[in-house]
């Protein structure tokens, strides 16, 4: 079991990367405000488009090879930046980072460019493409992956379930995993 003072370090390592590149864009932004450069508000950071992920769980279908490889640790925490690039009625596109304790009890650092579709007011589906990089996947090795996602938007908070398909020698079992992504917005109402 992994022990919150061992998670703790690693996630806060993260966030003053994260900070910084916010505060460039909000700086940046309101630059640009002042002297009249911003032209749309489409070129503007939009802090009501800012949310945090936090990652928490995984499940794996295929309990015997997890057991025997090491990798069945479920319990996956970890915070990432969601930023939409684009929401209109028919779908979003979105990109994220961040980094989380894997089912090889490896912290996976990512960055992805997503989109989904809306199915009626609540479900989003649709996938990513990432660029991931931990010692669980591909020998530790950064690659590319599809990943299929499913959301259940609350407003307040989303429900995401992703799928992690058993590929060759880069993700040697399958996993689904789940998390929660809180709009910055909710916490400003």
């Amino acid at each position: 079991m992994i022990s919150l003072p061992e998670i703790a370090p690693r996630i806060l390592s993260f966030l003053p990367a994260a900070l910084a590149v916010l505060t460039l864009a909000v700086s940046g932004t309101a630059a640009a405000d002042k002297d009249g450069s911003a032209d749309t508000q489409e070129s503007r950071f939009r802090l009501d488009a800012l949310s945090v992920n936090v990652y928490g769980l995984a499940y794996h279908p295929d309990r015997e090879t997890v057991h025997r490889e090491h990798l069945d640790n479920e319990f996956n925490p970890g915070l990432g930046l969601h930023y939409e690039l684009d929401n209109d009625a028919m779908s979003v596109t979105f990109t994220e980072v961040g980094t989380y304790r894997d089912s090889g009890s490896n912290w996976a650092k990512f960055a992805s460019l997503g989109y989904q579709l809306k199915m009626g007011e609540h479900w989003r589906i649709g996938g990513a493409v990432a660029a991931f990089n931990s010692q669980t996947y591909n020998r530790g090795v950064t690659f590319l992956a599809m990943i299929p996602l499913v959301t259940y938007d609350l407003g307040r908070v989303q429900l995401n379930a992703v799928y992690f398909p058993k590929i060759g020698n880069y993700n040697e079992v399958a996993a689904f995993g789940f998390y929660a992504t809180v709009p910055v917005g909710s916490w400003l109402r």
